[in-house]
């Protein structure tokens, strides 16, 4: 069928826009809230300012509710740990390294987790709205320049409509999936109370 030869592409874009989001949205942890908290951390250095990321490298460790700062200068480690106490997050010293145990962050905190999810899924519905209408300019094009009738433009027209919602629905199922694992049984109830109301 004519009209496949411009769907096709716009297929393999919104597949392909659904693997790039399943893989973004797989780095996306609860933890990530506390980390907010965390790169937050300024210190004085000589007088001046200095951001937790101009002093010290934090790692995510194996185990998600611990990070690790290495520490660039061991100098600055009290003036770090001094700033650790003010948030209250209990912590290790190791040598050039700050354990940080990162306490279960509140429904708030997780929200945020959650409003950056939902800019990366916008993010992600808009690439296959890209990919849909490369394929109907396309086929428009080719209609106004006689190459295919308007049976052919209006079929590839409602197949990249079809799939543009198959695809869409995946991406705002996997995100409400990922919400789930965010927020817990019990945040995830309140969370459809207070937001999906809404929409």
């Amino acid at each position: 069928m004519v009209a496949d030869k411009y769907t096709i592409q716009a297929e393999t874009l919104m597949k392909a826009a659904i693997e790039d989001y399943s893989e973004i949205i797989n780095e996306v942890k609860s933890a990530d809230a506390n980390l907010t908290i965390i790169k937050g951390i300024r210190i004085n250095v000589q007088g001046k300012p200095r951001r937790l990321v101009d002093v010290g490298d934090i790692k995510k460790t194996e185990n998600e509710n611990v990070v690790q700062i290495l520490v660039f200068n061991t100098e600055h480690i009290e003036l770090l740990t001094e700033k650790i106490d003010e948030v209250e997050f209990n912590y290790e010293i190791d040598g050039q390294f700050i354990n940080i145990d990162l306490p279960d962050p509140s429904y708030k905190q997780l929200m945020e987790v959650v409003d950056d999810l939902n800019r990366k899924k916008n993010s992600g519905l808009a690439r296959l709205t890209k990919a849909k209408s490369e394929a109907t300019t396309r086929a428009r094009t080719a209609l106004e320049n006689d190459f295919i009738s308007q049976g052919v433009a209006n079929a590839v027209s409602r197949k990249c409509s079809e799939m543009h919602e198959e695809y869409s629905d995946k991406i705002n199922h996997l995100t409400i999936d990922k919400i789930k694992d965010i927020l817990g049984n019990e945040y995830f109830q309140k969370y459809k109370a207070e937001e999906l109301d809404d929409i």
